[in-house]
């Protein structure tokens, strides 16, 4: 009878001891991945501190694109706002001229694979670099971490405000489109004529985002505004109008994305 008791109780401990066993290892995996974290990130360098060094790093970051030769996609878009006709009556026919501007920088998409040379993708088109830019041609340099990607900085560059090509020369391509830009007004001058115009550039910007780990530009975004000035000739039944001038604020925007820094695979290729 005492071994019959005996027995019992010592099945009644061992599965205690079961349950307990069963708790403690529940408890400890819970607390396991309840206090498993994100890795850190761990930076290629010390973060840029000074407008000098950031815009080193940038111009670091954004140069390397050419020489590693990622696969890129690239957008462009133009738009026109802030038409002053000054004192013209004609100013239905001056702001067409300025809508037409701005069609003829139609929307374009482009991309490139990886290992593509990219001398003629980005800016500056038919070097070797990106960027040129010196202390000399900015107003702002500054860098941040992006709140949703701890593998990540934001920076942003504000450039010098010109009246000429200056500053945003070493950043951006200029006058590639002059000449078919004036064309597309060739079938407007039965009302009026543009020979020239004249480009000052202010609140150019560029955001590029770059990972911390690796130094590589993830995107890049510029934007070139210009405050263009032309001279408009009337023609035809409003020639005895003369001559005015007409200006207004272009936005050209340029981006690149979907970098793709590393061979694809057998895979991602067939794909």
């Amino acid at each position: 009878m005492r071994a019959s008791m005996l027995i019992k109780i010592s099945a009644l401990l061992m599965a205690a001891l079961a349950v307990l066993l069963t708790a403690s290892c529940s408890l400890t995996g819970d607390s396991a991945e309840e206090t498993t974290t994100e890795r850190e990130a761990v930076t290629l360098e010390a973060r840029p501190v000074s407008q000098q060094d950031i815009l080193d790093f940038y111009n670091r970051a954004v140069n390397a694109i050419k020489a590693e030769k990622p696969g890129v996609s690239s957008s462009f878009e133009a738009s026109v706002r802030d038409v002053d006709t000054g004192d013209s009556t004609e100013a239905a026919a001056l702001i067409q001229f300025a809508k037409n501007f701005s069609q003829a920088l139609e929307e374009v998409k482009d991309s490139r694979e990886y290992g593509s040379d990219l001398n003629d993708f980005l800016p500056l088109k038919g070097t070797d670099t990106v960027s040129r830019l010196t202390m000399a041609d900015i107003a702002s340099a500054e860098i941040a971490d992006v709140e949703d990607n701890r593998y990540a900085y934001d920076v942003h560059i504000v450039l010098q405000d010109s009246d000429a090509f200056g500053p945003a020369a070493n950043a951006f391509d200029f006058d590639t489109q002059k000449a078919e830009i004036l064309n597309t007004f060739t079938d407007y001058r039965d009302t009026v004529e543009v020979s020239d115009y004249d480009v000052s550039y202010n609140g150019c910007e560029i955001f590029a985002r770059i990972n911390k780990e690796t130094n590589r530009v993830q995107s890049l975004h510029l934007v070139k505004n210009s405050i263009v000035t032309a001279s408009v000739n009337f023609t035809g039944t409003l020639a005895d109008l003369g001559e005015t001038d007409v200006s207004f604020n272009l936005q050209e925007n340029q981006e690149f994305y979907d970098f793709v820094w590393d061979a694809p695979t057998e895979t991602e290729v067939l794909a």
